[in-house]
C-alpha cells in the first residue's frame, strides 16, 4: 500500500481494526461529497470555494497519514487563497484526481 498508512492510523488514531474500518467507511463516504463540491468550485472559478472545499477534503487525508494526497490538496487549498490562474489549478487538481482511485482501492481493500 502506497497511500493508505496503517501504522499512522495506529500510533495516532486506534489500533482496534473494527474502529479503523468505520473510520475508513467515513472517509470513503465522505469523498463522494467532498470531491464533488471541490470541482464544482474549480469548475465555477471560486477561488475562496476552492480553498474552503481543499481544506475540508484535506483533513480527511491528513488525519488518515496519506501525505502524498495531503500535499496535493494542500497547495490546491493554497492556489485558492493565492487566486492562482484556474489552468493551474485544474492541472493539481487532475494530478489529485489521478491518485483518487488507487486510494479508494486500498482503502476498500483493508475494509473489506
Amino acid at each position: 500500500m502506497s497511500n493508505l498508512n496503517l501504522e499512522f492510523i495506529k500510533t495516532n488514531v486506534s489500533d482496534d481494526p473494527d474502529f479503523i474500518k468505520e473510520l475508513l467507511e467515513v472517509f470513503l463516504n465522505s469523498l463522494d461529497t467532498d470531491v464533488p463540491a471541490l470541482e464544482a468550485a474549480i469548475e465555477k472559478g471560486e477561488h475562496d470555494g476552492i480553498r474552503k472545499a481543499a481544506h475540508k477534503v484535506k483533513s480527511g487525508f491528513r488525519s488518515l497519514g496519506m501525505e502524498e494526497m495531503t500535499t496535493y490538496l494542500q497547495e490546491l487549498e493554497d492556489m485558492g487563497k493565492q487566486e492562482k490562474p484556474l489552468e493551474e489549478i485544474e492541472l493539481k487538481y487532475k494530478g489529485f484526481l489521478d491518485g483518487l482511485p488507487e486510494v479508494k482501492s486500498e482503502v476498500r481493500g483493508f475494509i473489506d
